[in-house]
C-alpha cells in the first residue's frame, strides 16, 4: 500500500504541476509577445494597437489561471509531503518567499497598471508599464525553477541531523543546473506562446479574412515559434550533455543504456522485458549518445545497472522524452514550412491552403504537449528522490491512506477541468466577437 500511495501521489503533485506549467509558460511567452506589439505600436501603426488589445486579454486569462493552479501546489507541498520542508525548509523558504514577494510586488502591481490604467498615462509610460509586466512575470518564474533545480543538483549546503544547513547562497542560488532549467522554461515559453498564437490567428482567418492585425499577429508568432523551436532544441541538446554528470540514473534511462561498459549506445525505440530490469528488444545506434551518458571512474559508461534499486521508471522516463523530441520536430516541422510558403506568398497569410490552416490550429495546444512530456522525463527521471542523492519521496511522503489520496487528485482533476474549460469559452468568445469597448451611460457603466 506504501508504494501504491507514493504513485498516486507522485500523480497528484505531477498533475497539479503540470496544469501550473501550461499556464505559466503561455503567460511568460505572450507577456514578451505584448512587449513588442506595444512598442511597435508607439510609432503610430494602428495594427499593433489593436493586437495588443486583444492578445492582451488571453494574457489576463492565462495570469489569472496560472495564479490559481499555483494555489495547490503550495498547499501539497504540506499536504503530500509534509516533512519535506522540514528537511529543506532553510533552502526553499527564500526562494519561496522571493517567488511570494515578485508576484505581489511586480504582477499585481504592474499587471494593472497594464490592464486598467492605459487612459491615465502617456504611451511611453504604458508600454514602459508592459515591459515590467514581462520582466516580472519571468522573474516570479525564475524563483521555483531555482528551487527545482536545486533539489536536482544540491549545492551549497550540507545535509546534518536531517536538516540542509546553507553554507554558500550564491552556490545555492546559481546551482549547476539553474542555468539550463531556467533556460529550457523561458525557451519552453516562447515556443508555446507562439504556437497557440499561430493556431489562434489561423482559426480566426479560418472563420474570416484576415485583417491588418491578425496578418501582423500571424507573421510574427510563425517567425517567433520558428525560431524558438529551433534555438530550444539545440540549447536541450547541450543541457542533456551537461545534466548527465549530475542526473546519471535518468541521463541511462533516457538513452535505455541498461549495463554499465566502455562503449556508448542509444537506444532509439526499446521494449523492455517483464522484469522491466532488462529490454527484450531495442533498436539501438551503436557508439553513438556517449556524450549523452555520465561517466564512472575506471572511465567507462554508467548503466542503470549501477542504481539498483535507486533507478527512476526506466519505460516513462525513456518514453516521455521521445515523445517530447518527436513532437517538437514534427511542430518544427510544421512552423518551418509555414514560414517558408509566407516567404514566398511575400508575408500574407491569406495566400495559405485551409489544410494549412487547420493544420496550425490543430497544433496551436502542441507546445502544451511537448511541455507536459518534457516535464515528464525531468520529474520522472529525479525518481525515487526528493533531493538528489540525499532525501527519498518515501521519507517525505503523507501519511494518508489511498482512498483519501485517491479522492483528493479526483477533486483536483474536476478543479482543472472547470478552469480548462473557462479559460477555452473565454478565448472562444474573445476570438469570435473581438474587443468590443464598453459603452459608458449615466449614472452607471
Amino acid at each position: 500500500m506504501t508504494h501504491l500511495a507514493l504513485w498516486i501521489s507522485q500523480t497528484q503533485f505531477f498533475l497539479s504541476l503540470a496544469f501550473m506549467l501550461l499556464f505559466l509558460l503561455l503567460e511568460i511567452g505572450l507577456a514578451w509577445s505584448l512587449v513588442v506589439f506595444r512598442l511597435r505600436a508607439l510609432g503610430g501603426a494602428d495594427r499593433w494597437l489593436q493586437a495588443y488589445r486583444f492578445w492582451v486579454r488571453v494574457f489576463a486569462l492565462a495570469f489569472i489561471v496560472a495564479f490559481a493552479g499555483a494555489v495547490p501546489v503550495m498547499i501539497q507541498f504540506g499536504s503530500l509531503w509534509p516533512t519535506l520542508m522540514e528537511r529543506v525548509g532553510n533552502v526553499a523558504s527564500p526562494m519561496l518567499a522571493g517567488a511570494v514577494l515578485s508576484v505581489f510586488v511586480f504582477k499585481s502591481c504592474f499587471v494593472g497598471l497594464m490592464l486598467f490604467g492605459q487612459r491615465h498615462m502617456s504611451e511611453r509610460a504604458h508600454a514602459a508599464v508592459v515591459v515590467a509586466v514581462a520582466l516580472g512575470v519571468t522573474v516570479a518564474a525564475i524563483w521555483p525553477v531555482m528551487l527545482f533545480s536545486w533539489m536536482r543538483t544540491p549545492a551549497g549546503a550540507y545535509l546534518a541531523n536531517g536538516q540542509y544547513i546553507v553554507t554558500d547562497w550564491t552556490e545555492v542560488f546559481f546551482n549547476p543546473s539553474f542555468p539550463w532549467y531556467a533556460g529550457l522554461l523561458l525557451l519552453m515559453a516562447l515556443a508555446t506562446s507562439a504556437l497557440f498564437m499561430t493556431g489562434v490567428s489561423a482559426l480566426q482567418g479560418l472563420w474570416r479574412p484576415f485583417g491588418d492585425p491578425e496578418k501582423g499577429v500571424f507573421v510574427h508568432a510563425v517567425r517567433k515559434g520558428v525560431l524558438s523551436l529551433l534555438v530550444l532544441a539545440i540549447f536541450a541538446f547541450f543541457a542533456a550533455r551537461a545534466l548527465a554528470v549530475h542526473e546519471p540514473a535518468r541521463a541511462a534511462a533516457a538513452l535505455g543504456y541498461w549495463e554499465s561498459g566502455p562503449e556508448a549506445s542509444l537506444a532509439i525505440v526499446s521494449i523492455p522485458s517483464a522484469s522491466g530490469e532488462r529490454e527484450r528488444w531495442a533498436w539501438r545506434w551503436a557508439g553513438r549518445g556517449g556524450s549523452l551518458l555520465a561517466s564512472d571512474r575506471r572511465g567507462g559508461y554508467r548503466g542503470l545497472d549501477q542504481f539498483s534499486g535507486m533507478a527512476p521508471p526506466q519505460v516513462a522516463t525513456f518514453w516521455s522524452l521521445r515523445i517530447a523530441v518527436l513532437g517538437t520536430l514534427l511542430i518544427l516541422a510544421l512552423t518551418g514550412w509555414t514560414w517558408w510558403r509566407l516567404r514566398r506568398a511575400a508575408g500574407d497569410p491569406s495566400a495559405l491552403s485551409r489544410r494549412l490552416l487547420n493544420g496550425l490550429v490543430a497544433s496551436a495546444f502542441g507546445g502544451w504537449l511537448v511541455a507536459v512530456a518534457g516535464f515528464a522525463h525531468v520529474f520522472l527521471g529525479a525518481f525515487p528522490y526528493a533531493v538528489a542523492g540525499t532525501v527519498t519521496l518515501t521519507e517525505v511522503m503523507t501519511g494518508s491512506s489511498v482512498p483519501v489520496l485517491l479522492a483528493g487528485g479526483l477533486a483536483l482533476l474536476a478543479v482543472y477541468a472547470v478552469c480548462m474549460a473557462g479559460f477555452l469559452q473565454l478565448l472562444w468568445h474573445n476570438m469570435r466577437y473581438g474587443v468590443v469597448p464598453v459603452a459608458r451611460h449615466r449614472g452607471r457603466a
